[in-house]
C-alpha cells in the first residue's frame, strides 16, 4: 500500500498548495491564447496594467536567455510572440498580488489575431503532410505472401480517445529568489532535472543556481513529466525578475484546458487467420494525434510499434506509423505510453475475426497467446512465460464459462438491458525506445 494512502485519505497529506506563503509572494497566472491556430498582430495590455495589483506582465521580450522549453525537440516556446497553435498557449504572464487580481488581468488583456486555418483530425492533417517526424513503420516476416494462405481475412479501423489524468493536484509551483541570484522551485514534476535545466536555458543561468524540490507529485500518470515544466518555468521567470516569492497554481478546468491527454489513435487493421484461429498476418497503420507540438510523442509512437502484438505471437507483422501535427494541446505521456492504444487496436481486429468465424473471441486470443520461445517483435525471446498458466488460473478463479452462461440468460431474457464479459491478456514488454536498455534486459 501507498504510504501516503491514509494520509490522503484523512485530507492530512500536504501539496504544494498548502505551503504557507509569505506576506511579499506573489501570483501569476497565463494570458492563453483564445484560438486554435493564428498570428499575433497585437497585444495590448491596458486595461489590465491599470487594475489595482497588478505588479508586472512578462512577454517573450522579457525572457533573458531562449524562449524554449521543449525537451526532447525544439518547438515549443513558453510564451507565444508571434504566432499561437493550439488554444489555451501562453502568451503572457501576469503578475499580481493575488490569484484572482492576476486572473481577472488576464481577461482584460486585448488580443488581435489574423486566424489560420486549423486542424484537428489526425487523420486529415497525415493527408496535408502535418507530421511531428517522418512515417515509420517495422515489419517481422513475410506479409506479402502470408495473405494467400490465409483462411480467414478481416479488414477493419478502430478508434481511442483522448484521456484526461485527473491527478490529485493541478499543475502548481513556487519559485523563491534567495541569494547570489539562485531560485528554489518547489515544483509537481516528475522530471525534476529536466525542470532544472530548462529553466537554466531560459533565464540564461548556470544549472547549479536553480534548485527543484519535488514535495509530493500529487499525482502524475505521465502529465507531469514534461508539462508541468512550463509552469515551473513561468514562476522561475517571475521570481527573478520580481525578487519576491511567485506561485501559481491551476484550477481543475485551467488545468484541463491547457494541458494535453493521452495520444487517440485511429488506426487501419487487417488480419489474416487459419480455420483453426490461428493468426497468420497482422497489418497496421496508426494515425497519432500529437498535438500542435512533439512533447513525447514520438516515443511514445514507438512504443506502440513495440507492442503492436501485444500478449500474441504473430510470425508476420507489418505495423506503420506516424505521429500527426493538430491544433490541439500537445498530448502527452499517460499510463502505458502508447502501448494501451496499440493493444486495444489489434483486440478490436481479432473481436472482429472472432464475429467472422462465428466462434467466442476467447478462442481466438488463448490459440495465439505467446509461449516460451517465441520471439517479441524487437527480438527478445519469451522466458518464464506465464501467459498460459494465468488464462487458466483466472478461469478457475472467477468461473468464467458459468458466468458466461448466467450473461446469456440474462440477454436473452432482458430487451433493452444487455451485459457482456470481455478478457483482454495484456503484456506489457520492457520495449525501451533505447536500444542499450533493451539489451541490458535480455
Amino acid at each position: 500500500m501507498n504510504q501516503d494512502s491514509e494520509l490522503h485519505a484523512q485530507g492530512k497529506a500536504c501539496f504544494i498548495d498548502d505551503q504557507p506563503l509569505t506576506d511579499d509572494t506573489l501570483h501569476a497566472f497565463p494570458l492563453v491564447s483564445s484560438i486554435a491556430h493564428g498570428k499575433i498582430k497585437s497585444l495590448d495590455f491596458k486595461s489590465a496594467l491599470s487594475l489595482p495589483g497588478l505588479v508586472k506582465v512578462l512577454t517573450a521580450r522579457d525572457i533573458p536567455g531562449i524562449n524554449q522549453i521543449g525537451n526532447i525537440a525544439p518547438d515549443e516556446v513558453l510564451l507565444a510572440d508571434n504566432e499561437v497553435v493550439y488554444q489555451g498557449q501562453s502568451i503572457a504572464i501576469m503578475i499580481a498580488t493575488t490569484a484572482a487580481i492576476a486572473r481577472r488581468a488576464a481577461a482584460l488583456c486585448i488580443v488581435e489575431y489574423q486566424e489560420l486555418p486549423a486542424v484537428f483530425d489526425a487523420r486529415e492533417a497525415d493527408r496535408l503532410g502535418m507530421h511531428i517526424s517522418s512515417p515509420r513503420s517495422f515489419s517481422l516476416g513475410d506479409i506479402d505472401s502470408c495473405w494467400a494462405h490465409c483462411d480467414v481475412i478481416v479488414e477493419g479501423s478502430a478508434e481511442t480517445g483522448a484521456q484526461e489524468h485527473i491527478y490529485l493536484e493541478t499543475q502548481t509551483a513556487i519559485a523563491y529568489s534567495l541569494e547570489n541570484t539562485q531560485l528554489k522551485i518547489i515544483s509537481a514534476t516528475q522530471s525534476p532535472g529536466m525542470v532544472q535545466r530548462i529553466i537554466a536555458r531560459v533565464l540564461n543561468c548556470a544549472m547549479h543556481k536553480i534548485d527543484v524540490d519535488v514535495l509530493r507529485l500529487g499525482g502524475g500518470f505521465g502529465c507531469k513529466e514534461e508539462q508541468a515544466t512550463s509552469w515551473a518555468v513561468m514562476v522561475a521567470l517571475a521570481a527573478s525578475i520580481t525578487q519576491q516569492p511567485v506561485k501559481i497554481a491551476l484550477s481543475r478546468t485551467e488545468d484541463m484546458r491547457f494541458t494535453g491527454k493521452r495520444h487517440p489513435y485511429s488506426a487501419d487493421f487487417k488480419l489474416g487467420l487459419n480455420k483453426a484461429g490461428k493468426i497468420l498476418a497482422y497489418e497496421v497503420s496508426y494515425y497519432q494525434n500529437a498535438g500542435a507540438l512533439a512533447d513525447l510523442s514520438l516515443s511514445i509512437l514507438e512504443r506502440s510499434l513495440l507492442h503492436a502484438t501485444n500478449s500474441y505471437f504473430i510470425a508476420n507483422v507489418r505495423a506503420n506509423a506516424v505521429s500527426c501535427r493538430t491544433h490541439l494541446p500537445p498530448n502527452t505521456a499517460f499510463r502505458g505510453f502508447g502501448a494501451p492504444q496499440a493493444m486495444f487496436i489489434l483486440e478490436c481486429a481479432i473481436f472482429k475475426a472472432a464475429q467472422e468465424m462465428q466462434v467466442n473471441v476467447a478462442c481466438i486470443q488463448q490459440e495465439n497467446l505467446m509461449q516460451d520461445g517465441d520471439v517479441f517483435p524487437y527480438g527478445m525471446v519469451a522466458k518464464e512465460n506465464n501467459s498460459h498458466a494465468s488464462w487458466q488460473q483466472l478461469e478457475q478463479d472467477f468461473s468464467l464459462q458459468q458466468q458466461q452462461q448466467q450473461i446469456d440468460e440474462f440477454n436473452n431474457t432482458h430487451q433493452l438491458e444487455k451485459k457482456a464479459l470481455a478478457i483482454m491478456p495484456v503484456c506489457f514488454g520492457i520495449a525501451f525506445n533505447a536500444f542499450f536498455l533493451i539489451r541490458l534486459m535480455r
